[in-house]
């Protein structure tokens, strides 16, 4: 099995193939792609690639990897959308979207474009939800579509409902305006990236508005939420800063006898960009949530 990739016309080419390999593909090192390399699962064009190949645009490169077992995931996603610009997913939790660390064939990317029947083989998503996230992912056919639909998120002009259920009740009047800027905590990285986000005045503008809130009988609420502001783990740091963080987050302070963050994007609405038309497509919530609150 290899997994291919062609280097964009864009790329700043030509470069060393060691290179580009360790700043495109970050789950190896220089140091292990040049193994790699050495032990020919490395290809350039079909030809094996030598550690002193260089790449330039256009270029397909392609690696073998070494048997491995991927990590467990729930592949069970469906095509809720479609047509011929764009495909919205109802992903489950428990999937990437793209592929990451040995998670090569168990991520969304990989099962649409070639294991689904039939495959789009060229889409790509254009916005993304943290793998224990469910709910509507919306993709590109083409990498044209997907600068057009790219912006409408860039732009803001998607309106995202998320429905989350959170640990205890939520004793507030909706719509219910949470306005605190979110910055990286600095003392929880892996490596020079974080892992985790608080509330802090330094910290870049965040906004989310609770529209409704439900107290279920299980100790848990059920609450429709829409962020107006596109942050890394928005809302599970927002929710958490008010005292209702979300059922399942193991890194926010949720019920840790929950199997996974009980998120879900529930719809996207937008005015469609090729047919000036309003879209809105629906999630529906999956059965791990819908048992939470009955």
């Amino acid at each position: 099995m290899r997994f291919a990739s062609k280097i964009p016309d864009n790329a700043k080419t030509p470069i060393a193939a060691i290179d580009y390999l360790a700043g495109r593909f970050t789950y190896h090192n220089k140091e292990k792609w040049a193994e790699l390399i050495r032990e020919g699962r490395v290809f350039v064009n079909d030809a094996l690639c030598g550690e002193d190949s260089r790449v330039t645009a256009g270029d397909t490169i392609a690696y073998a990897p070494r048997e491995f077992e991927e990590p467990a995931a729930n592949l069970s996603y469906s095509i809720i959308y479609e047509d011929e610009w764009m495909l919205c997913v109802n992903k489950p939790g428990n999937l990437l979207v793209h592929r990451a660390g040995k998670s090569f064939r168990n991520n969304l990317v990989y099962l649409l474009r070639r294991a689904n029947t039939p495959p789009y083989p060229n889409c790509h998503p254009v916005h993304r939800l943290d793998r224990d996230t469910s709910g509507a992912v919306l993709f590109a056919k083409e990498a044209e579509q997907g600068a057009v639909l790219g912006n409408l998120f860039r732009d803001n002009l998607v309106t995202k409902r998320y429905t989350a259920v959170v640990c205890g009740y939520a004793d507030i009047e909706t719509p219910f305006s949470i306005d605190k800027p979110i910055a990286p905590d600095p003392n929880a990285k892996i490596g020079d990236s974080p892992c985790k986000f608080m509330t802090d005045e330094t910290g870049k503008p965040a906004r989310t508005i609770i529209e409704e809130a439900k107290r279920c009988n299980n100790g848990y609420s059920l609450l429709t939420v829409r962020p107006l502001t596109g942050r890394t783990h928005q809302i599970r740091v927002h929710l958490a800063s008010i005292g209702l963080p979300i059922a399942g987050d193991k890194i926010y302070g949720g019920d840790s006898e929950v199997k996974r963050q009980a998120l879900h994007c529930g719809s996207l609405s937008f005015t469609h960009p090729y047919t000036n038309i309003e879209c809105t497509i629906t999630a529906p919530l999956p059965e791990d949530m819908m048992s939470m609150v009955v």
